[in-house]
């Protein structure tokens, strides 16, 4: 594999992390946008729809680390503030175990999931799943804000991670 065409688990965590804290900014501007509602991942509310993005991602980096895992009603991510918080917990984890040269990636691990019951995967799936799951919803809440009248003006493509003017 040529590394300079392979989208890294490092350069992936950057994008989810900017993009999270776009959306932190967001909301921190329009904190009515919290209460629009929402049907995405039977969330009633967009603020319920930001904890589970959040919840989603730190129980599956708490995996990884193979430490207890929260429990997905109290991970915090309804305000701003609290969504930000358990975004950096998670990828703060993250960014630990790619730094250790000793996490096997293709190892395989057995889990529990809200929606699909128990599953084997390898670390480095579960890995990805974790940022690109965020990345999908950050895209769904998009479209929903819009909707709403809301310009959330936040770009969800890649490409203007590394793009500029000409």
């Amino acid at each position: 594999m040529n590394p300079l065409t392979a989208l890294t688990a490092e350069e992936l965590i950057a994008w989810n992390d900017t993009t999270a804290t776009r959306w932190h900014a967001f909301f921190s501007a329009n904190p009515a946008a919290l209460a629009l509602p929402c049907d995405i991942h039977d969330a009633h509310t967009v603020a319920h729809f930001l904890q589970h993005i959040v919840a989603a991602q730190l129980r599956h980096a708490q995996r990884l680390a193979a430490i207890p895992i929260d429990d997905y009603d109290t991970v915090p991510g309804a305000t701003p503030d609290e969504f930000l918080a358990s975004h950096n917990r998670a990828v703060t984890l993250l960014r630990s175990l790619l730094a250790d040269p000793t996490s096997d990636w293709a190892g395989q691990m057995e889990f529990n999931t809200l929606t699909a019951g128990r599953r084997r995967s390898s670390r480095r799936t579960l890995l990805f799943h974790a940022m690109l799951h965020g990345i999908r919803h950050y895209a769904q809440l998009a479209t929903l804000v819009r909707q709403a009248g809301y310009t959330p003006n936040i770009p969800g493509d890649y490409l203007l991670m590394d793009a500029h003017p000409a």
